[in-house]
């Protein structure tokens, strides 16, 4: 029975790993062919700040998450799973500001300009968040990635991203995941090796979906652009059986010591398994 488990186990790891590197394999197609500042291009020619500038903000971020996604698969292969979740912290908050911005596309400045002028130390930022530029005034407002949830995301978002931070800061209440169980520290062990490959794939998913997956997008070719669309509709079908198997794993965990955390791993699952019927894009569900 525990070689059954175990060889199921590792058939999922493989779909996984298996979806996992045709998204980068399309995804580094795309932005070889589609990704291009717009925006910018405008700007240059006319002065005027106009809607494009999503489109820059799109590619940017898609393009950065893709890089994330390809040493994410280089880490898995080293079992480094503490880090992976690090990197899905960013790449999550990256498809949160990218989705946002495109649905308030009146705020050029505030994801275009303020950063670059924030990065080239034209603007200060204070402690309460406010941008200053070098004449002392006041030219804006640093916005959160809490401020930029919308729709299905609001539901889980807390609770995801609490679990995210948990590796991104040195958090003890994951210490037990970097010890041998005997009074010693590990650095061998595989931690949550279905869950952090099922959280890659839920993240990337939703940018990718959100950027390619969109009627009037650029795409090389008919073939090319039928393959994205069914590699989103495989991995949505795909994570819709894992939150299954991953929702029954908690619920079957002794419910004592754990209970607490496993009914808001199971509440934040249910919740992440609901955001899936949510359209990002132009795919019908």
């Amino acid at each position: 029975m525990e070689r059954r488990k175990m060889g199921r186990l590792e058939e999922r790891k493989k779909e996984m790993n298996s979806l996992i590197h045709s998204f980068i394999y399309q995804s580094k197609k795309f932005t070889w062919y589609a990704c291009f500042d717009y925006g910018f291009k405008t700007y240059f020619i006319s002065g005027k700040k106009t809607a494009e500038f999503t489109y820059d903000y799109d590619y940017f971020n898609f393009v950065k998450s893709t890089k994330m996604l390809m040493s994410i698969r280089e880490l898995l292969k080293k079992n480094h799973n503490e880090d992976v979740f690090i990197l899905i912290r960013s790449m999550f908050e990256s498809y949160l500001s990218t989705r946002y911005f495109s649905e308030n596309n009146d705020k050029i400045d505030e994801f275009i300009f303020n950063p670059t002028m924030m990065a080239l130390a034209y603007y200060n930022i204070t402690t309460d968040g406010t941008l200053i530029n070098r004449d002392k005034e006041e030219v804006g407002k640093l916005i959160n990635p809490a401020g930029f949830k919308m729709g299905k995301d609001k539901k889980y978002y807390n609770d995801f991203y609490a679990f995210l931070c948990m590796f991104a800061h040195a958090n003890y209440g994951v210490a037990n995941l970097y010890t041998d169980g005997k009074g010693g520290y590990d650095l061998t062990r595989e931690n949550y090796p279905i869950i952090v490959r099922l959280f890659t794939i839920f993240v990337f998913t939703k940018i990718f979906e959100h950027v390619v997956t969109v009627d009037g997008e650029d795409f090389i070719d008919v073939r090319t652009e039928k393959i994205c669309y069914e590699l989103v509709r495989k991995s949505i079908a795909l994570q819709e059986e894992l939150f299954d198997d991953v929702i029954e794993a908690y619920s079957k965990v002794e419910q004592d010591f754990y209970q607490f955390r496993n009914k808001r791993m199971i509440k934040m699952l249910n919740n992440m398994k609901k955001s899936l019927k949510e359209e990002l894009g132009s795919l019908k569900k």
